[in-house]
């Protein structure tokens, strides 16, 4: 996952960058109640009066003017825009809304775009409203022409040209042509950046890159317009990065990824999903952070994540953490191929080719993004059958005694498995630190050729139900509650590892 937030200022930038992360633009772009109204009003008059109208909207630049005026139709069916490039003269503008009036259409809106700072010919400027004030009075003219403009100075000097030129044959009476454009108030900024954000960074709100409500509200407090506030939470987003890197600078960063052995694959499936959101079982960060702010424990776990909330994100995000079922036929098959006689002995079948192991394994879909080969098929978990539930039960009762020797063997499934889709690098279970500097043991550590690392840590968990005369049923160990305070608590051990 980029750690680069994605946060474009520009309509441009935000319009391209919502096509190629097939972003809907309305759910991104806030209406702007009182410039619509505005609008509204401006259109009213063109259609009762039967005379165009021109205004010009003045605001400063970033105040989302331009993304404003384009997105209107999307809010708006009766809203119609013609946007006429800076590449037209005055004059040339003008003969586009002549010759678009041969055919109008009701709620006509022309809007000239990259004007903001314009060079004022005043001869070209009173030419441009006598001829626009000519077609005003034609049925074909019955449109609005609005002009976003940054400039104060040379915003007076147009609409001043207007009024001399046309008076209220061109422009409304009341606002003499000129309209303040003040944009989205501030309390809406920080809502707009997090819808922004999620949409266009894999679902990742701002709290994922550490700029929760309480680092973003002095960032708005200095914000004039909201592409200000885009821009500081970009520059604090990277000096975070900058950070974090810096504190890790000599040591690797490494991906961890909880792998849920279960008996049951329904439940295993929903208790993964509750937990996960996107196909690429990332942890749901959203959910983490309102287990942190329901509970008012300060001691344990929880007390030590309460101290790094506007952190939590942030960190979640930086080591990839994520969570991927381990089925009863996968772990099973893992065990049986390569697992120590005292493991297998506990099984009725002890033994298995490491062939079938490796195959089911190269089916799993944490195999498959840690060798690089995701399935474009939609992932679907087969119910285990009843024979291969029990055996992972025999297998799970040893897990709370001596799990070490089962994390070894399903190391050396993983291992194989990597070998036989021709992936490099080393696999090591219960043996390696994370690096020479840390006092962590991953259960199961992946060095991949190329570069990445990525810990597994497997939990062997039950629903609790029992074999007849020979397993006795306990509680589910594999709530959604049981494996959230497993993922916290284990990750929090990477982070107090790495000083994060």
């Amino acid at each position: 996952m980029s750690t680069t937030l994605l946060l474009p200022k520009r309509y441009e930038k935000l319009q391209d960058a919502a096509v190629d992360k097939k972003a809907d633009l309305t759910q991104i772009v806030r209406k702007v109640p009182e410039a619509t109204a505005r609008i509204e009003q401006l259109i009213r008059q063109v259609e009762n009066g039967g005379l165009g109208r021109f205004e010009l909207f003045l605001g400063p630049s970033g105040s989302g003017k331009t993304t404003f005026l384009s997105t209107l139709p999307r809010f708006y069916s009766g809203a119609h825009i013609t946007p006429l490039s800076d590449k037209l003269t005055l004059s040339e503008v003008v003969e586009e809304v002549r010759r678009n009036g041969a055919m109008p259409i009701r709620g006509q809106i022309y809007v000239l775009l990259e004007r903001d700072n314009p060079t004022i010919d005043l001869v070209e400027l009173r030419q441009f409203f006598e001829e626009l004030r000519r077609i005003f009075r034609t049925s074909g003219g019955q449109a609005l022409v609005i002009w976003p403009i940054t400039d104060v100075a040379a915003a007076k000097v147009i609409a001043e040209m207007a009024w001399t030129v046309g008076s209220d044959s061109i422009v409304d009476l009341t606002s003499r042509g000129s309209y303040l454009f003040t944009g989205l108030p501030k309390a809406a900024y920080f809502d707009v950046a997090d819808v922004t954000a999620r949409s266009l960074n894999a679902g990742q709100g701002l709290e994922a890159f550490g700029l929760g409500a309480a680092v973003a509200q002095p960032l708005i407090q200095i914000s004039e317009t909201i592409s200000q506030f885009f821009g500081h939470l970009e520059a604090k987003s990277q000096e975070l990065n900058n950070t974090f890197g810096d504190t890790l600078k000599e040591r690797r960063l490494p991906s961890i990824w909880i792998l849920v052995g279960g008996d049951d694959t329904r439940e295993l499936s929903l208790t993964v999903a509750n937990l996960t959101q996107g196909t690429e079982k990332r942890i749901d960060i959203d959910r983490m952070i309102d287990v942190l702010d329901a509970s008012d424990s300060t001691s344990g776990y929880l007390g030590d994540w309460r101290k790094r909330r506007n952190q939590i994100a942030f960190l979640l995000r930086h080591l990839d953490v994520r969570l991927f079922e381990l089925t009863p036929n996968v772990a099973v098959s893992a065990i049986r191929a390569f697992g120590d006689a005292s493991v297998t002995d506990k099984l009725k079948k002890a033994k298995e080719s490491p062939a079938n192991a490796s195959a089911a394994m190269q089916g799993t879909k944490f195999f498959q993004f840690l060798a690089g080969t995701p399935s474009t098929n939609a992932a679907t978990i087969r119910a285990a059958k009843d024979v291969t539930a029990d055996e992972y039960k025999r297998l799970q009762q040893l897990a709370s005694k001596n799990d070490k020797l089962l994390n070894k063997a399903l190391a050396a499934s993983i291992e194989r498995a990597l070998a036989d889709v021709g992936v490099g690098g080393s696999v090591t279970a219960e043996q390696r630190k994370l690096d020479p500097k840390s006092n962590l043991q991953p259960d199961i550590m992946v060095d991949l050729a190329d570069g990445r690392l990525v810990c597994l840590e497997p939990t062997w968990r039950t629903t609790g139900v029992g074999i007849e005369g020979e397993i006795k049923e306990q509680q589910s160990s594999m709530t959604v509650g049981h494996i959230q305070q497993y993922l916290l608590a284990k990750v929090l051990e990477y982070v107090n590892d790495l000083n994060a």
